[in-house]
């Protein structure tokens, strides 16, 4: 089963020369052809367009911004180089996809032609590009199948606390057509532009989910963590949804604060991972993270171990490591 149409695949990328070809090679080897895969280098400073040396693929578009854009101007920009792609969908400079992630999106919208977006279910990927756990879409009852039917109320409702679409901007494929029609990501937002735009697809249409582990979401020692900046956008972006949103939940700024160390514990970050803890200490009123902070700081071997065991807790469904072993063995030996 497949619907036509090609696809825009956008990554923005700023200083992810180590990365993002890698990224791009997970595009350029889509079991779905019909794709241009378009790069937004933005201000980049350590040579990133010089990563692409050696791919030389008719589908690949690098495009060198001057200034540092952000992460939604950037995909904006790239979306506005394809005005052919009836699909547009984005993937971060240092991620993966499995080699028929598009796929079985587009063959997940001819299912359900009612969805003109669709999402699917991923990986948490350590440094060693091994699977640490499962990220799904917690919709809240017992998947029957692999592929699902979210209604606009339902998706709404999951939506409304948290940005709860696995891998983030990774992973959602949605009709050029819809994304044009809400204004895509807004250029204001540096931080949770994808939870903003989620929003504003969900109250347009239904989503069509596929459960099957098609991203490989990577934790390591590059990635950004302004936890301010992060909290600050957070509750705008839900002011700007959410007409009873009030204040952002203690709660919400706990999770965050806790999400983020659990990133430097997985990168080996020993004194970024200690001051989350000790944030979420504090901000969130939690003083029991007060000994995780200890930890993380002079064991962290020990936090290392700590954090392996709650993301056992997380296991992978049945049959997924068979499913994401081999794709992801390509890039481990690379």
């Amino acid at each position: 089963m497949a619907t036509e149409g090609s696809v825009a695949v956008v990554i923005p990328a700023h200083n992810r020369r180590q990365t993002v070809s890698k990224a791009v090679e997970s595009v350029l080897g889509q079991t779905y052809c019909d794709l241009q895969c378009i790069v937004v280098d933005n201000g980049s400073t350590d040579g990133t367009n010089e990563a692409f040396g050696r791919l030389s693929d008719p589908r690949l578009t690098v495009i060198s911004e001057p200034r540092r854009l952000g992460p939604s101007l950037a995909r904006n920009v790239g979306v506005s180089a394809n005005s052919g792609a009836s699909w547009v969908t984005f993937l971060d400079s240092d991620d993966y996809w499995a080699p028929d992630k598009v796929e079985q999106q587009i063959n997940a919208l001819a299912q359900y032609p009612a969805a003109r977006w669709c999402a699917t279910s991923g990986v948490s990927v350590g440094t060693g590009i091994d699977v640490r756990f499962a990220t799904r879409l917690g919709w809240g009852r017992p998947a029957t199948t692999d592929r699902l039917l979210v209604p606009q109320d339902e998706m709404l409702n999951l939506l409304k606390d948290d940005n709860m679409i696995p891998a983030g901007g990774s992973n959602v494929l949605v009709s050029r057509e819809l994304y044009e029609a809400v204004g895509g990501f807004d250029a204001e937002l540096f931080t949770n532009e994808d939870w903003d735009l989620w929003l504003k697809l969900a109250k347009e249409s239904p989503l069509a989910y596929v459960d099957a582990p098609l991203v490989g979401y990577r934790i390591w020692d590059g990635q950004a963590s302004n936890s301010q900046q992060f909290l600050d956008t957070a509750a705008l972006v839900r002011v700007r949804h959410l007409s009873d949103a009030g204040p952002l939940p203690r709660e919400y700024g706990l999770r965050w604060e806790l999400e983020v160390a659990r990133r430097h514990v997985a990168a080996a970050r020993r004194i970024p991972a200690a001051r989350s803890y000790l944030r979420a200490a504090v901000t969130g009123r939690a003083p029991g993270q007060l000994a995780y902070a200890v930890v993380a700081a002079v064991f962290p071997r020990l936090a290392e171990w700590r954090l392996r065991q709650v993301e056992t807790a997380r296991s992978l469904p049945e049959g997924w490591q068979e499913q994401v072993e081999p794709w992801l063995a390509c890039w481990r030996s690379a």
